[in-house]
């Protein structure tokens, strides 16, 4: 069912395709907004386990030698995934 709402003159002034347009973007919009904020966090976490690396005495076992390790997880198995696949990329 496609409604239109119409101004006092009778003409459209959006109509569902448009509105659903528009909530599609903004959801894609809160994804990547949402993914770029995560990929800065790890970034920052990763920098915060360089420097407790390196101010880690001599002779002791540094605490990250992998500084990558258990940061990432995979959200592949939720059914929405697809849909924003391409927005999540920046997170593998």
């Amino acid at each position: 069912m496609n409604k239109t709402i119409h101004s006092h003159n009778a003409e459209p002034l959006v109509d569902d395709l448009t509105l659903e347009a528009r909530e599609e973007q903004e959801t894609e919009e809160l994804m990547a907004g949402l993914a770029a904020y995560a990929r800065s966090l790890e970034l920052q976490i990763v920098q915060l386990r360089c420097q407790i690396n390196e101010l880690t005495p001599a002779g002791q076992e540094k605490p990250f030698p992998e500084l990558h390790t258990d940061l990432y997880e995979s959200f592949d198995q939720y059914a929405a995934y697809g849909k924003f696949e391409h927005v999540l990329q920046s997170l593998k």
